[in-house]
Order: structure tokens, then C-alpha cells, then sequence
């Protein structure tokens, strides 16, 4: 399977307020070092990360991501204008734009699977259906989201 690693998964990993899903994460990560799955992130996940204002925690983070083998997709004209598409349809919110990034190059790149913590705005059965609406109606697959949890059990 073709895995996209979004911002919110190596975030967990150092997320001591929430040990539940940073042992979830913990588990994934050692699960992703013998699973065949192809990993894939983007450049925008590397930003998201270099803006962590804790000098100490962005380097794990950006190491711990960096560390992956992904294969990073750069940011397009076309992942910004099918993101502006799920925003302009209302699927995610403006405010959280970098979201529909997320999802946009997921479809463009025909992801099997984009991973994510984020349950309000990707893990989340009325935007997956929503993004995969968008995503058909312009011609394209549609994608699953899940937790890392949940991938494991794929």
C-alpha cells in the first residue's frame, strides 16, 4: 500500500498529554519499519513541522520524519488548486487549508491511504466521504484516511 504520513503522526509521538495515541504512534512506527507499505509525505508536512516554536521537539520531529525514507511530494499548482476546490465546496474549512492539502495530494498522488490523527477534519466518516465526492466528480480514486491504529489492522 502507498501511505501518506501527515503532520499529526510523528507529532503523537512526543505528545506526553496524550499517552494513548502516543503509544499508538510508538507502535506504528516500529510496525512501519518491517511493513511493505511505500510511506510518502510532503513538503508541506516538513513545514508544518519546522514552525514547532520548541527548537528541542522540532528536531525530533523533523529527524523522526526525515528518518522515514518517505518519499516527500512538493507542493503544485494543482494539489493548491484541488485544495482550494475542497475548500470552496465547504468539505474542510478555510482556516484549516493545509488539511485540504493534505487530502488533495493524497487524490492527485493516488494514495492508498493517508494517515492522520486529525479527527475533525480528515479522520472523520463525513469529510472522508465529502473529500472522496470532490475527488470522484473530477475524475479521480477515492482514498481512505485513517489512524495509525487503524492502518495496522489493514
Amino acid at each position: 500500500m502507498k501511505l501518506y504520513i501527515e503532520t499529526t503522526v510523528p507529532n503523537f509521538l512526543f505528545a506526553d498529554d496524550a499517552p494513548e495515541k502516543q503509544n499508538a504512534t510508538e507502535a506504528f512506527f516500529r510496525w512501519l519499519r518491517v511493513s511493505p507499505d511505500k510511506l510518502y509525505t510532503s513538503e508541506l508536512v516538513f513545514t508544518e513541522l519546522e514552525k514547532t516554536p520548541d527548537r528541542s521537539l522540532r528536531n525530533k520531529l523533523l529527524s523522526t520524519l526525515s528518518n522515514l525514507e518517505c518519499v516527500v511530494f512538493p507542493l503544485t499548482r494543482e494539489a493548491q488548486g484541488f485544495s482550494e476546490r475542497l475548500v470552496g465546496e465547504r468539505v474542510i474549512p478555510v482556516r484549516y487549508r493545509d488539511d485540504a492539502v493534505h487530502a488533495a495530494l493524497c487524490v492527485l498522488h493516488e494514495m492508498d491511504v493517508l494517515v492522520s490523527w486529525n479527527m475533525k477534519h480528515l479522520v472523520n466518516p463525513r469529510k472522508i466521504e465529502a473529500i472522496n465526492l470532490v475527488a470522484m466528480r473530477a475524475g479521480y480514486r477515492p482514498i481512505r484516511i485513517h489512524t495509525p491504529e487503524e492502518v495496522m489492522m489493514i
